[in-house]
């Protein structure tokens, strides 16, 4: 199985699917320091700015992966969907599915996009991809679910060239598991579950709103560290390049790898099965 990984950041789609075995033939990302990261850790350069690059140039693949920019759709952005130029970056996508015609195409975003704008923008989505010929299906994500005890939460949209089932997230039940953040760092939290890890505003007031770095942990203020973020993200043995802030910023914008992991994982038992 060969796939792409557009708007790759830190390389989730990788991280997991590498470990089946599969083979990432293209990958692509703006930020030039988020690439630095992606090369450090998978010994490949991902490209720069998506609408420069011709779908001729990357190369066949079974599977699309895109975590196209969820600022426009967000609720803590400006919400502007197709409006902004960002928004766009789902049609960019899209110029490779119609060139390539993948078997499967995986994307994320946030949990916003699937009301957004009454649900058109859904709507658009689903159908741009049905004219290509693909059955859609899609599901919210909660990381304290499965294992990892943050709020984090994240829309997926899997479409599939043949007869994928509805009930394929019915699937991932078998990994459900509920841990607090004392069992998965061995310290006493006060908080059974982290927040959701954020791009920005760190060191926030412990009590204000905003706050989603300061725990009370053995009964003092403690603040996350960078190896707490990774983990919270779901890597192990990864390195991460540029400055702290630049750090964080990588942090909040990637997908938790146990996402993709399960995902990945129902995937590969699916086709080893013959069933989709």
């Amino acid at each position: 199985m060969k796939f792409v990984d557009l708007f790759s950041g830190m390389g989730s789609f990788h991280y997991s699917f590498k470990k089946l075995g599969y083979q990432c033939v293209a990958a692509s990302d703006i930020n030039k320091t988020t690439r630095k990261t992606y090369i450090t850790n998978y010994g490949i350069e991902p490209s720069g700015d998506i609408v420069k690059i011709k779908p001729q140039d990357i190369p066949p693949h079974n599977i699309l992966c895109a975590g196209f920019p969820c600022q426009p759709f967000s609720q803590c952005g400006r919400g502007m969907g197709f409006e902004d130029q960002r928004g766009t970056m789902f049609h960019q996508v899209m110029k490779f599915v119609k060139h390539h015609e993948p078997d499967y195409v995986i994307l994320e975003n946030v949990k916003a996009l699937l009301n957004h704008d009454n649900g058109n923008t859904f709507k658009i989505i689903k159908t741009e991809l049905e004219k290509q010929g693909y059955h859609v299906i899609h599901k919210i994500l909660v990381c304290s679910d499965y294992g990892i005890p943050q709020m984090r939460k994240r829309l997926f949209i899997i479409a599939h060239r043949g007869n994928l089932s509805d009930s394929f997230f019915a699937g991932l039940k078998k990994y459900e598991k509920k841990v607090t953040l004392s069992k998965f760092f061995d310290r006493k939290f006060q908080k059974e579950t982290a927040y959701t890890l954020r791009c920005g505003g760190r060191s926030s007031p412990i009590n204000d709103r905003h706050n989603w770095d300061g725990y009370i942990v053995d009964g003092k203020e403690y603040r996350l560290s960078i190896e707490d973020g990774l983990k919270l993200q779901g890597f192990e043995s990864f390195v991460l390049e540029g400055t702290e802030t630049q750090k964080w910023k990588q942090l909040g914008n990637t997908i938790p790898t146990i996402f993709t992991d399960i995902i990945g994982k129902e995937i590969a038992a699916a086709v080893a099965k013959g069933s989709i």
